[in-house]
């Protein structure tokens, strides 16, 4: 649907909300105005220093103070910079681009997609999203509510007129679409197929449910998860979550859509960083040789089994050939045929048909899979035809 213009609008002045989104620059103005110790404690408790979060017991060595004081000094310094003369003017903004991004996806979801669409337009690094955690969880808990992660559920935020009951049940029906679907959906396939296949009301508004709402719920769900293609499936599935060598094979050779070398399917692996594991080459050659669901097609090049590719020599495709054709076929219709299936060269095909033992040459040029005892039927049927 056509955006109108006030959509136009409100969508131009958010961009610009989350161009000028600096949520370090916010908290370093707050901390400022306190103590120097405040302010240490402050940072190294929720990561503000560019650092990990230290534990109380942590900050507690470094101060030679125990953890219980150390837990007094950082509730007293967060009550403190809640109530700076300031603190509205400066937090302010911070919190309308939160509750905005927050809105357009139905009023719930993820922590991870939050940031994602919060530094869309800005820097993201981790102290960035540290302080939107420190700000948010700390300086607006009573804006935001954060649902930790469970069996169910990711670690989440969403506005306290949110009822997760509700947006439960979307989130229901979105796992049984996946389910129905059996296979990893990018974003708009799957809004496509979701809003096609059922009217949904927004639990929260009461009107149809928006492609933003479906997506923010869905970040939600610890049965769901996106692979690196930007593909939405259940975490359960190896081409959503790889996680055996075997699942990173099929994902690239499915991604990439045509054969491969084994070197350049170890150095996508490589590339795509799946996880912090180095794929070699020798090892991605291995798992391609002893796997069926792999087809040699060329000289350390495989493609999937599933795209057609039939295991065997070129003798045996030159076989397949002839026998889909059912008729005899000329040396180029043989060649084009076997091409399709191999890549080699045009050299090696020809080899290949003068193994008289496998092939016959008709007086014509043509060639028939040659008679052997028990397939006499075969020939006369190809004679007949040709």
């Amino acid at each position: 649907m056509e955006e109108s213009i006030l959509d136009k609008v409100i969508s131009s002045k958010q961009s610009q909300e989350l161009r000028e989104f600096n949520p370090p620059e916010v908290a370093a103005s707050l901390l400022k105005q306190l103590s120097n110790k405040e302010e240490d404690i402050l940072r190294r408790r929720y990561g503000l220093n560019g650092k990990s979060k230290q534990t109380l017991e942590e900050i507690g060595k470094f101060y030679n103070l125990t953890r219980e004081r150390i837990r007094q000094i950082e509730s007293t310094a967060i009550k403190k910079t809640k109530g700076l003369k300031n603190f509205t003017n400066l937090i302010e903004p911070i919190e309308h681009a939160i509750q905005s991004v927050l809105e357009q996806n139905g009023g719930a979801m993820s922590k991870e997609r939050l940031m994602e669409e919060l530094f869309e337009f800005s820097t993201d690094t981790p102290i960035s999203r540290q302080s939107v955690s420190f700000i948010i969880s700390q300086l607006l808990s009573d804006r935001f509510v954060s649902q930790p992660a469970n069996d169910y559920f990711r670690s989440s935020w969403y506005l306290p007129t949110v009822s997760l009951e509700k947006v439960k049940r979307v989130i229901d029906k979105l796992i049984n679409l996946i389910k129905s679907k059996n296979q990893p959906l990018s974003e708009s396939d799957f809004i496509q197929a979701f809003q096609t296949a059922h009217s949904v009301k927004d639990p929260n508004t009461d009107s149809d449910i928006s492609d933003q709402t479906i997506v923010g719920y869905l970040t939600m769900s610890q049965k769901v998860s996106r692979n690196p293609f930007g593909e939405y499936g259940l975490t359960e599935w190896g081409t959503i979550v790889p996680r055996r060598m075997n699942d990173k094979i099929y994902l690239v050779l499915k991604k990439e859509g045509k054969p491969m070398h084994f070197t350049q399917i170890a150095e996508r692996i490589n590339k795509i960083h799946f996880d912090n594991r180095q794929a070699y080459p020798p090892t991605v050659h291995n798992e391609l040789i002893l796997n069926d669901r792999y087809v040699l097609v060329g000289r350390g090049i495989y493609a999937l089994k599933e795209w057609g590719y039939k295991p065997g020599v070129v003798a045996d495709v030159i076989v397949e050939v002839l026998k889909r054709a059912n008729q005899s076929l000329t040396r180029d219709e043989i060649v084009k045929g076997v091409l399709a299936q191999r890549m080699v060269k045009r050299n090696t095909i020809h080899l290949a048909l003068t193994d008289q033992k496998r092939f016959t040459k008709q007086s014509d040029g043509r060639y028939t899979i040659a008679q052997t005892p028990g397939s006499s039927k075969e020939a006369d049927t190809q004679k007949t035809n040709s």
